[in-house]
């Protein structure tokens, strides 16, 4: 069995991974999505993932070895390894909450384990120090043999940052190297880097500036945004309403694209949820939100 796999591990993350399961389920897709929780997401939460269709999997916390404040969302990044213990599935392919998809991505489930992008490594200023994989999209097989590995060396390895994508890159330190595992770079392009790849590398930015005439190369057709950083769209929404629709950078454009889809989630999935749910969403989002 195949399964899409996200996790909501901090509450703030709610309009994202709603927002992302969204765009999801308009591709087109016939594999199902199921979301990891943790420990520390309230009932109210787990209740609008009901509501909204969404397969919850509960999972237990996993300590963070070189992170000890539990009021940073990095203190909980390690429980995304969760995912390599999912062995009720043959193969999934995992997405952050901070992404929007674009396109049908179920070519994913034809990856070997450990399919990913280094995404930004293909820009010409970093090519030479963007080697390693960004955790935000992988495609991998579940292992009970491999995840009891991976929790026996937490805190061994020489891990160079706090989050999951670190102890990642020190468990596959051949993986920069292991040229079969690197995704095109469409299935994972960063909001900030859009104007990057497209100048650089003729890649086509999503739906509707695309031009009716045009004959597009699906090969360079961007499937997956990540809006990378701290300052998330669902933190910014005023902010994102206000630039007009003309003479936009790539990264507002990039922000108007997230807005239009959250909204696309109230259309769809969302319109059964109560005014206070609605209000809960957004409010939660904003609870990181920089001032």
């Amino acid at each position: 069995m195949f399964a899409y796999i996200s996790i909501l591990s901090t509450n703030n993350y709610l309009p994202g991974l709603l927002t992302m399961f969204n765009s999801l389920k308009n591709t087109n897709t016939k594999i199902p999505f199921y979301c990891m929780t943790t420990e520390n997401i309230p009932k109210e939460t787990i209740n609008i993932l009901n509501k909204c269709n969404i397969n919850v999997i509960p999972t237990k916390n996993i300590k963070n070895p070189v992170h000890n404040d539990p009021t940073d969302r990095k203190y909980y990044n390690y429980n995304k390894l969760n995912m390599f213990n999912l062995t009720q599935f043959k193969k999934i392919v995992y997405i952050d909450a901070d992404m929007v998809i674009f396109k049908n991505i179920d070519d994913l489930f034809t990856k070997p384990h450990m399919s990913s992008t280094n995404a930004g490594g293909q820009i010409q200023m970093f090519r030479l120090t963007w080697t390693k994989l960004n955790s935000g999209l992988l495609v991998l097989d579940p292992n009970k043999e491999l995840f009891e590995d991976m929790l026996s060396k937490i805190g061994k390895l020489d891990v160079k940052d706090i989050g999951d994508q670190a102890f990642i890159h020190a468990y596959y330190p051949e993986w920069p190297r292991t040229r079969e595992l690197h995704l095109s770079h469409v299935y994972n392009v960063f909001s900030c880097h859009l104007h990057l790849y497209e100048e650089e590398h003729g890649y086509i930015l999503p739906e509707d500036i695309i031009p009716k005439s045009m004959k597009v190369n699906d090969d360079k057709y961007i499937r997956i945004i990540h809006y990378i950083g701290n300052d998330k769209p669902w933190m910014n929404m005023e902010k994102i309403n206000y630039p007009p629709s003309y003479n936009l950078s790539h990264e507002q454009y990039a922000n108007k694209l997230w807005l239009r889809a959250f909204k696309d989630f109230y259309k769809n999935i969302g319109k059964d949820l109560t005014d206070t749910e609605k209000r809960y969403i957004v409010t939660e989002g904003l609870k990181e939100r920089k001032n």
